[in-house]
């Protein structure tokens, strides 16, 4: 299992859009997704379970990825969390 610490900078925080973008990217891997949000847990491919998480601007997330493509899905969804701050400026 990776787990990657996360501080989410984006303005206008987790919304519909970005919460979709980031269920279908986890949806492409082998292995389980999971978002923590203080200690609220989400199945990264539920893009509703992502949006009750209530991820807003400066908060303290955790991405787990545990599976056969674990590395991957680490990498590639962790810099997808990381380049949402380029989209509200």
């Amino acid at each position: 299992m990776i787990a990657t610490d996360i501080t989410f900078i984006n303005p206008m925080g987790f919304h519909s859009r970005p919460c979709a973008m980031f269920s279908k990217m986890a949806k492409k891997y082998h292995c389980v997704v999971r978002l923590v949000n203080d200690e609220k847990e989400a199945d990264g491919r539920s893009m509703l379970a992502l949006m009750k998480l209530g991820i807003v601007y400066d908060s303290k997330i955790t991405l787990l990825c545990d599976g056969e493509q674990e590395k991957e899905a680490s990498e590639a969804l962790g810099q997808y969390l990381s380049s949402l701050v380029e989209e509200a400026g």
